[in-house]
């Protein structure tokens, strides 16, 4: 019966590690903010937020005598401690810190593409890497709170960079191509952030250097999303640029996820900086195939305990 018992749980934890990693969400959001990063003193203005989804307003570069400047959307300023956010949902009122670690921190819009949700797509805030070292020590914190406490979460991350968008960038396996690595705590065995991770698991200061398909990132992670690429693959999935992952909130309420800069080598055309153009965060569902098979296997011990008495 022990036998049995561990078969099913076995099996059921393997399915649940298989579905972890989406490409889309399988369940409704009811939280889905668009980051509107611009440079404002590169002369970019903010676009317009994403159909569907509420602002978190990050800018870069804002005249501080400007009369509508906002120091709670000073992105360059307040990404050591972050920006913060509270959003009217249905699951109650939930707070937003997003948190920058790196050299230095700025935001971009590059404007209308064709792709699919362009306007999610054209801005972002970014974590810039410090030249001096390799990868992994720069990265975006996502801190989540007014959330059920220990419950599951399924999150969406989205990171596209529109500048990268050369045509050979289609292809994954090119040297050049940009990614994101995605996790949160509970990969992370409660360390704060990628680099806490080195420095525990391997060496105080650790950074490692990029490969193609990310062969050399030791820290653990759920996904990894392509960064790069021409509007076309965005156009034909809009979740293309984005990793989606079952998160479970703390004893407080709060989710933490961290993304980091994860491309395929060195060069001009990947993007070393750790960037967010948005996310969505959903009620996580078991899926009935699983809660069946475990089902069946517990009836089946059941019949086998009675017949063995």
């Amino acid at each position: 019966m022990k036998l049995k018992m561990f078969a099913c749980l076995t099996l059921v934890g393997v399915m649940a590690t298989v579905s972890r990693v989406q490409a889309a969400p399988l369940f409704t959001p009811f939280l889905s903010v668009d980051v509107n990063g611009a440079n404002y003193g590169g002369g970019q203005t903010v676009g317009p937020t994403q159909a569907g989804y509420q602002a978190l307003n990050a800018f870069q570069g804002f005249d501080q005598l400007d009369p509508a400047y906002n120091p709670a959307e000073d992105w360059g300023t307040n990404a050591p401690t972050g920006l913060s956010k509270t959003y009217a949902t249905t699951q109650g009122n939930i707070t937003v810190n997003m948190i920058g670690v790196g050299l230095n921190y700025g935001a971009r819009n590059r404007g209308a593409n064709a792709g699919g949700m362009s306007d999610l797509y054209s801005d972002f805030a970014f974590a810039q890497r410090d030249g001096a070292v390799a990868f992994g020590r720069n990265y975006v914190k996502l801190q989540i709170k007014g959330l059920t406490p220990s419950a599951k979460y399924e999150f969406t991350g989205f990171a596209r960079e529109d500048a990268f968008n050369a045509a050979n960038l289609a292809d994954p396996n090119d040297p050049g191509q940009s990614f994101q690595a995605w996790a949160d705590l509970g990969a992370l065995g409660g360390k704060d952030g990628p680099a806490a991770w080195m420095d525990s698991a391997i060496v105080s200061g650790y950074s490692y250097q990029p490969a193609v398909g990310g062969v050399n990132d030791p820290i653990p992670h759920y996904a990894r999303s392509q960064v790069a690429g021409p509007d076309s693959l965005s156009a034909t999935d809009p979740y293309f640029h984005s990793a989606t992952y079952v998160t479970t909130a703390d004893a407080t309420g709060m989710a933490t996820l961290y993304t980091w800069a994860d491309p395929n080598g060195f060069g001009s055309t990947v993007q070393g900086a750790s960037l967010l153009n948005g996310f969505q965060l959903g009620v996580y569902v078991p899926e009935p195939t699983s809660l069946a098979i475990c089902s069946m296997g517990l009836v089946g011990m059941l019949f086998t305990r009675r017949r063995l008495s």
